[in-house]
Order: C-alpha cells, then sequence, then structure tokens
C-alpha cells in the first residue's frame, strides 16, 4: 500500500495484536507494525478489546469493549475515532449508547450496499454510525468483482464504497485475498485516481467530526 500511495483504516483489537515473537506464528499485526501503519498516513481505528459480538453483553460490559479499546490505542500513540462492528451486530442501543457514548465518530457495517438499489454510502452517510459496506471479500471473490463495486458507484451517481479485508494471504481464512489480488488491485485503484475516477481516502477523512480523548467507562 505504501508503495502505491493508498491511504487506509485498519480496525485494531487488542487481543489480536501480538507480540513481535508471537507475529512469528501467529497471522496478526504487532503494535509495531500498527505504528508504521499509522506513520505512513493509514487511520487507526478501534474493533472492541475482544473482537465480541457487543450487542449481546450488557450495556456496562459493551462500553468496556469499545471505551478501553479506545483507551488502550491512544496508549500506544493512536487517534482512534472510528469503529467497525465486529461481525457487522448492532443495534440503535450501540450506536447511541456504546459507540457514540464512548466518543468515536463514525461505525462501520458489514453490508447495505448491494448494487441492486444502493451502490454506495453518501457523502455524507446516512447514518454515520451505521455506515453501509459491499459484501467483505472471501476466498474466491475475484478483482475484477471487487473493482466492479467501485464502478457500479462510479456509474450510479457516486458516493463513498468501503472496501474491507480481513486476511491478506494465501488461503489463510475464508475471509481472506492473496497477496497477488491485493497488488493487482491497488494497482487499478491508482489508475483510476490518477484519471480522477475516484479518490481513496480513511474513514476519518471522510467522516470527519471532533477527536474525542478515550476515557473507560
Amino acid at each position: 500500500m505504501r508503495s502505491s500511495g493508498t491511504r487506509s483504516t485498519t480496525t485494531a483489537s487488542r487481543r489480536p495484536i501480538t507480540s513481535t515473537a508471537a507475529a512469528s506464528i501467529r497471522p496478526h499485526l504487532t503494535w509495531a507494525q500498527l505504528t508504521t501503519l499509522s506513520q505512513a498516513g493509514n487511520e487507526i481505528a478501534s474493533h472492541t478489546v475482544d473482537h465480541v459480538n457487543i450487542k449481546k453483553l450488557k450495556l456496562a460490559d459493551a462500553r468496556t469493549q469499545v471505551c478501553q479499546d479506545r483507551v488502550n490505542l491512544a496508549n500506544h500513540g493512536f487517534q482512534p475515532e472510528s469503529f467497525a462492528y465486529p461481525f457487522g451486530s448492532y443495534d440503535a442501543t450501540v450506536e447511541t449508547q456504546v459507540v457514540q457514548y464512548c466518543g468515536d465518530n463514525s461505525a462501520r457495517t458489514v453490508s447495505g450496499v448491494n448494487d441492486r438499489k444502493v451502490f454506495a454510502e453518501t457523502i455524507p452517510p446516512l447514518d454515520p454510525f451505521a455506515t453501509r459496506t459491499p459484501a467483505d471479500p472471501k476466498q474466491g471473490t475475484t478483482v475484477g468483482t471487487i473493482e466492479g463495486y467501485v464502478t457500479s458507484a462510479e456509474q450510479n451517481g457516486g458516493g463513498w464504497v468501503q472496501l474491507t479485508f480481513h486476511h491478506i494471504c494465501d488461503g489463510c481464512d475464508a475471509y481472506s485475498i492473496p497477496a497477488a489480488n491485493m497488488q493487482a488491485l491497488l494497482d487499478w485503484l491508482n489508475t483510476q485516481v490518477t484519471t480522477g475516477a475516484v479518490a481513496v481516502k480513511t474513514t476519518e477523512q471522510v467522516v470527519g467530526g471532533t477527536y474525542t480523548a478515550p476515557f473507560c467507562c
């Protein structure tokens, strides 16, 4: 991504973040790698402490998961402003009494853009605490399919297309794409940016808002 000049938003739960030694056997980012991403202009956002379904938790426990994750990220020098719901699970209480309460400016779901009636999220988002996305790429999802999410938006009035990637690897997870496919997508996006067809931005750059200092709980 650095070589292509593309910027992204990386969501991080504390538990999947590993030490340098553990990273050699577990496919998760280290704090040092998150710092490198941040220094390259990428946004580091929150995703709960333990990657849990917060909709199923009691209010106090849900707030701890979200608020404490922001605190953990801030303690490592990051400025978390955006959130992603684990498993895309949320309701109105989670939106207002958990994510907004903890100080995030937006929250991403995992659906809502279907290329039939909805081709992109609006700018500004229809609901900043339930922003819509195309389907997450899985093993077998072609580069052409992912490119199609972008071109469909271009052809239907434009908007914000959030592309979500869980793993970049060769078959390590059901929700993964090979590194070669990721590079091909980045190369294609670069041409789209060069021609002025698209702009690649982080969630914070699209949503904006005032940063709220993390606290718990």
